[in-house]
């Protein structure tokens, strides 16, 4: 069973939680990435043009609950896991692990984009892009009962496992956003996004629980699975439960299934400057929803038993074939099943930044706030950023919520005109193993790329300040 739970943990470890979107790009404004969280903003260069393919590739991964450290310690000069029969702290690394321990991984990656400015006031731009995202919430139940068995071996063992759940989506996402100044002081933006859906799955439970004894498992509560997948087909037994699903083998088979899901969604952002050097933002990204086609449906009471069963941490039991065949056996497949609706995972940001010596260097602090249904969750930030002129970047940052003292926000960009090579990360680990493990890590987010940027501002030739800027 040990294999079985280094799985689950590195699963938990490797999956993550929640931002996709690095922090640090909010407050570069050589690139043009910060009007994507707020479509009020706007980047310094005139214009832009992301490259298929190589200008975007954004990726998060991680969870909100347990990082390596919890599960990996140093004992006696050795690394060793939670579960070593000698130096190993079950009891340590359960403690460390949150009710309910939610882990997510996003994906985005740029297929074209570009924004240029409108007369004085206004600026424009569009974007292309495939996205994906992974949600999934683990009960401590479950690591419960992974972790320590069944160890009443007279009663029963109760794990409630309710909780359990996961969500994926695939799709496209076209936008266009346009960027309004009305005064000095004022400037309002809109982003309107159109959505093709690929692929979704949702997998929950209304309630679930299992009670286990040394006789036997029972498994009883309800729930459902909704999916949007062209290309499968499901075989049924007689009483209605599914017996077999056939994926598809080639791309074509998914092309002639496929029915187009199509969604929207808005961006709202305003960016207030009370002073030349002070600026105060607020935007609302990804309010919108899905319709899905191509719909499977199944669901209904679970109440299976498993006889025979003593389940042991230390020896090897499989018991996520027999799960599998449980909702099989219990879930009734809706043949009639239709489109269903789901929400996008709407966000919101509040940014403030003061510049000062000209605006080559400014000091910003921005919250950022996941509205999903299923992972609500906060982060702040506070950044350094140097900018001296249009060919470097360089932005410093601390996420005080998941950074645990552990990580660092990084972020450059180095122009040769016109190409802009950039590299950005909100969790850049501080500490390794001697094996280059970063084991004090709970998440992880990076984006690179090149972009095309024209009309930046050159490097200033005068001093950085005069005694007259300090004078009162």
């Amino acid at each position: 069973m040990k294999k079985n739970i280094l799985f689950i943990v590195l699963f938990c470890l490797s999956s993550l939680a929640v931002f996709a979107e690095v922090s640090n790009l909010y407050f570069m404004n050589y690139l043009p990435y910060r009007t994507y969280m707020n479509p009020a903003l706007r980047p310094i260069c005139g214009t832009y043009v992301e490259l298929p393919g190589i200008s975007t590739i954004s990726i998060e991964v991680g969870n909100n609950s347990i990082g390596i450290n919890d599960f990996i310690q140093y004992k006696d000069g050795k690394m060793v896991t939670s579960l070593h029969p000698d130096y190993g702290d079950r009891d340590a690394l359960y403690k460390s692990i949150k009710n309910n321990t939610i882990i997510h991984q996003e994906l985005s990656v740029s297929i074209l984009g570009f924004g240029f400015r409108v007369k004085e006031r206004g600026y424009f731009s569009f974007n292309l892009s495939a996205r994906e995202d992974l949600t999934g919430i683990l009960p401590k139940d479950l690591f419960k009962l992974a972790l320590y068995g069944t160890p009443d071996t007279v009663g029963v063992n109760r794990y409630n496992l309710s909780s359990t759940s996961a969500d994926a989506s695939v799709y496209i996402d076209m936008s266009g956003a346009y960027s309004h100044r009305i005064n000095e002081q004022w400037t309002v933006g809109g982003r309107l996004h159109l959505l093709m859906g690929l692929v979704n799955a949702r997998a929950s439970f209304s309630s679930f629980n299992l009670d286990a004894s040394i006789d036997q498992w029972n498994l009883n509560g309800n729930g459902s699975i909704r999916a949007s997948i062209p290309g499968i087909t499901v075989e049924l037994d007689e009483e209605g439960h599914i017996s077999k699903i056939n994926y598809p083998t080639e791309i074509k088979e998914y092309l002639q299934s496929y029915r187009p899901s199509l969604g929207a969604a808005i961006d709202l952002g305003g960016e207030y400057k009370p002073l030349p050097e002070l600026s105060i933002s607020l935007s609302l990204k990804d309010v919108g929803f899905m319709f899905w086609q191509n719909a499977h449906n199944a669901g209904g009471d679970i109440d299976y038993t498993f006889t025979g069963v003593e389940y042991k941490p230390e020896e090897q039991v499989n018991y996520g074939d027999s799960l599998l065949k449980a909702l099989q056996e219990s879930y009734v497949y809706d043949v009639q099943a239709g489109s269903y609706v789901s929400a996008m995972n709407a966000k919101m940001y509040v940014g403030v930044e003061y510049s000062f010596l000209k605006d080559m260097m400014s000091v910003g602090l921005l919250s950022r706030t996941d509205l999903n249904a299923c992972r609500f969750s906060e982060e702040l930030t506070l950044a350094y950023n140097l900018r001296p002129c249009g060919w470097f970047g360089l932005s410093a940052s601390y996420s005080f919520i998941s950074g645990g003292f552990s990580t660092l926000g990084l972020g450059f960009n180095f122009r040769l005109p016109p190409f802009s090579i950039y590299f950005a990360g909100d969790y850049m680990p501080l500490y390794y193993s001697k094996e280059g493990i970063p084991y004090r890590s709970e998440r992880l987010n990076l984006q690179a790329g090149i972009v095309l940027t024209f009309g930046c501002k050159k490097c200033k030739t005068k001093p950085l300040y005069t005694p007259t800027d300090f004078a009162q």
